[in-house]
């Protein structure tokens, strides 16, 4: 798999379709899949970015969030 440096990279018009995709000033990139939204933060890692995935209630409360395991910060789930 490639490396995506999300702080260098721009957003797509593709990507802004397929996943209602955004970024914001921090160029911390915000993909809607439905069921959960991505955030994928640049940091100086491997990866260049750690991915992370949060789950809402219906009520838009936080459920939970996913690090990935390649992430520099976190890694695994955290309940709210």
């Amino acid at each position: 798999m490639g490396r995506y440096n999300v702080k260098e990279e721009e957003l797509t018009i593709r990507n802004m379709i397929r996943y209602d995709a955004i970024k914001d000033d921090e160029k911390i990139e915000y993909r809607d899949y439905g069921d959960y939204l991505m955030m994928m933060v640049p940091m100086k890692n491997k990866k260049l970015h750690d991915t992370y995935r949060l789950y809402y209630r219906a009520d838009g409360t936080i459920e939970r969030i996913v690090g990935d395991s390649g992430n520099s910060g976190f890694v695994g789930t955290k309940y709210f």
